[in-house]
């Protein structure tokens, strides 16, 4: 507990341990404080969130709210997700005093005091003497259909359409206070298959005439003091209300005005966005709203979780960062933060472990730990304490979700990172796609023997059960046999393409054989073997009985082989390989485009890495590569791979593309940096002679820039001659 929270709580005149237990029958309540009330001395609302946990009823109908007095306060439920957590807003007289709000009675009514809104999209305003006119929220939901096709519950084309999808939402993903009507993803959940309510008070500066425009990707619909505003219904991109196309004029008085903005989103790309033009701004011209005419509520903070008999457990989870394989495109993994919540049961109070089950058959000791989820889906987390007051136990269903996007608050983290954390998991409690994704993070992070012996352990435990999973582990374990040059290459290759069968798919066969294409060519150094492989993709099916993903998997396997000739300095031969995937493309890119896309990819890639979102940096380059794949032959899509996997700490990785890269391209604007990322990664992997030989080629090359300073500095250290 902060000092802040010490001191208003002590202001109040009771600490919390000391205020009486209120309510008879409540079973927990969260005590709460506001350490930094607004300087608006107008604002009359405060907001917390509390964590229920499956203590208070699923709609939140026991909600008590009292003041330091025991005194009821008005309050509004504006979001109740029983089993985690609840937004709630109430009047705060006296931001410097403490509040009560009390939960856990199943038998319990609605309380007087309580402001309930009608849910219905339009439905206006809540009517109550008093209401939180203080804090917009922003809540989603599952949409209807989940990952089926959007056929299967079509796109709203009216507010009825628009209520019955709310109504039948299969689940909530989460909520939170915010300051605008504009978002480009999920920040509770997956960014497919959602619906969004924005809900609150806006106070507009002055009366006058306002236009209002909506931007959205698929149906949105708002409204204005339960009044129509601007509607775009229906299946549609946002591009067509970008510059403000679908929009309204209203006259409106100065003061507050309750807004409310709903917006369903099925694929692709996603977007909400409600923006206005006031009296004065220039014709035509639109903007977000801004963040001043939301204003904000009092940050209300929970000080501690008790129960009659003392202090109560209460723990959330954080998703931190997550990272996608980068050698192939399915699969994620998501590094999650477990911390007992503050002012929840603390260490100094009781004497027990905390003890954590992750719901995929780990399990882990400690008050804040961390965890790598191997696979998506809802987890049953499990925290329990024993101690003198005998086993206490909290829960949490954890929704691990496809994340499409990273963000400030979510960033990529490092495969290396991740099979660090995931090096002591017991193999033989995770069930069949855990234990094949355990061994992918392995393989991606550079670990080929561990990658191994978990593929191992795979085959002994669902080697005849999983026939579904077991081709891609034998596969994995066939690559990683190949890098290390163990065994048999005659082996290796039979096994390899033992996983293929009479039914696999064509595009699936085509890039089995260009990944053994370029193990076998270039790990084991095999450029005629490479050949005899590439004769049975020439034996395939050609461009006229190959669909659209056939033909993009034989490209690969044209471009498979152009690299194995490559990587021997044979650049005519990998040129011919190069040429006649690009000749075999479905969408041919005409000249004048080609250098514009070309151009364009630096750029992006330096976007990417500024946000620090590696993995989409990576997809870049892939389609850097696949689109146009004789530009490989300038080395810079090999410095731009081997830099985003040093980002990722890939090192291993990192250095084959980085060397590759300066010995295809003497002289090129990246080779300076390349250089240097190269003897980095090589000093990250132990041989910090080779790194000091790189940077002895770097300043050798005569490069007056800072990669050169840094080397200098390298090299020689402040006081070494």
């Amino acid at each position: 507990m902060t000092a802040a929270i010490v001191t208003l709580i002590l202001l109040a005149g009771a600490a919390p341990a000391d205020a009486p237990w209120h309510l008879a029958g409540w079973q927990e309540r969260a005590v709460l404080a506001i350490p930094q009330p607004q300087a608006d001395g107008e604002v009359d609302t405060a907001a917390v969130r509390i964590l229920c946990q499956g203590q208070a009823r699923p709609d939140g109908a026991d909600f008590r709210l009292l003041d330091a007095a025991g005194q009821p306060v008005p309050f509004q439920v504006m979001f109740c997700e029983a089993p985690r957590y609840a937004l709630v807003s109430f009047k705060a007289s006296d931001p410097r005093q403490a509040y009560y709000i009390y939960y856990g009675n199943p038998q319990a009514g609605r309380a007087a005091e309580e402001i309930v809104a009608d849910a219905k999209p339009g439905a206006g305003p809540p009517q109550a003497a008093w209401v939180p006119h203080y804090g917009l929220v922003l809540t989603t939901l599952r949409r209807p259909g989940g990952d089926d096709p959007p056929t299967a519950v079509d796109n709203p084309k009216n507010v009825a359409e628009m209520a019955a999808l709310l109504a039948a939402s299969p689940a909530k993903d989460g909520a939170r206070c915010q300051r605008g009507i504009a978002d480009g993803f999920n920040p509770f959940g997956s960014s497919d298959n959602y619906l969004s309510i924005y809900r609150g008070w806006l106070r507009l500066p002055a009366a006058g005439s306002y236009r209002f425009c909506t931007a959205s990707n698929e149906a949105s619909f708002s409204f204005l003091d339960g009044k129509e505003l601007v509607h775009w219904p229906g299946r549609h991109t946002a591009e067509r209300g970008e510059r403000g196309e679908k929009n309204v004029q209203v006259e409106l008085t100065g003061g507050w005005h309750y807004v409310e903005y709903y917006h369903e989103e099925v694929a692709l790309q996603q977007m909400a966005f409600l923006g206005w033009s006031p009296p004065g701004a220039e014709q035509g011209r639109f903007s977000g709203l801004p963040e001043d005419v939301f204003p904000a509520p009092h940050e209300a903070v929970v000080a501690a979780y008790q129960t009659a008999a003392g202090p109560a457990l209460h723990f959330e989870p954080t998703i931190v960062d997550t990272c996608w394989p980068e050698s192939r495109h399915e699969g994620q993994y998501t590094r999650v933060a477990f911390n007992v919540a503050d002012g929840s049961l603390a260490g100094a109070n009781d004497a027990g472990e905390y003890r954590w089950d992750f719901g995929d058959g780990q399990t882990a000791v400690g008050r804040q730990v961390e965890h790598v989820y191997l696979t998506l889906g809802q987890f049953a987390v499990k925290l329990s304490v024993a101690g003198p007051a005998g086993e206490r136990v909290a829960q949490w269903p954890l929704v691990i979700y496809e994340v499409q996007n990273v963000a400030d608050a979510l960033r990529e983290g490092s495969p290396t990172e991740y099979a660090g954390l995931a090096a002591s998991y017991d193999r033989g409690r995770l069930d069949a796609p855990a234990l094949k994704e355990l061994a992918h993070l392995f393989a991606e992070a550079g670990q080929t023997q561990t990658a191994i012996d978990v593929g191992q352990t795979f085959v002994d435990r669902f080697g005849g059960s999983r026939a579904d999973l077991l081709p891609s582990v034998r596969r994995l374990m066939a690559d990683g046999a190949l890098q290390l040059g163990k065994g048999s290459l005659d082996e290796a290759i039979t096994n390899y393409l033992a996983s293929l069968t009479d039914d696999t798919p064509p595009a699936e066969r085509f890039d089995v054989l260009a990944r053994l294409i370029r193990l076998v060519g270039i790990d084991r150094d095999q450029v005629e073997r490479s050949q005899e492989i590439f004769s049975q993709v020439e034996a395939a099916p050609k461009k006229g009985r190959l669909d659209e993903a056939g033909l993009a998997a034989y490209r690969d396997c044209l471009i498979a082989a152009g690299d194995v000739q490559l990587w021997h300095a044979r650049r005519d031969e990998a040129r011919t390989f190069y040429r006649k995937a690009e000749a075999l493309a479905v969408r041919p890119v005409a000249a004048q485009v080609r250098a514009a896309q070309i151009g364009a990819y630096p750029n992006l890639l330096a976007e990417f890495i500024d946000s620090s979102d590696y993995g989409a940096a990576l997809d870049v380059v892939d389609r850097w590569e696949r689109t146009f794949p004789t530009e490989k032959l300038a080395g810079q899509t090999f410095f731009w791979r081997g830099k985003l996997l040093a980002l990722r700490s890939q090192h291993e990785q990192a250095a084959r593309y980085l060397a590759r890269a300066v010995g295809l391209a003497p002289g090129a604007v990246f080779e300076s940096e390349a250089r240097w990322l190269l003897a980095m990664s090589l000093k990250a992997l132990g041989r910090p002679d080779d790194a000091r030989r790189e940077l002895a080629k770097l300043l050798a090359a005569g490069f007056n820039d800072s990669f050169a300073a840094r080397a200098k500095k390298e090299l020689h250290p402040a006081g070494e001659k």
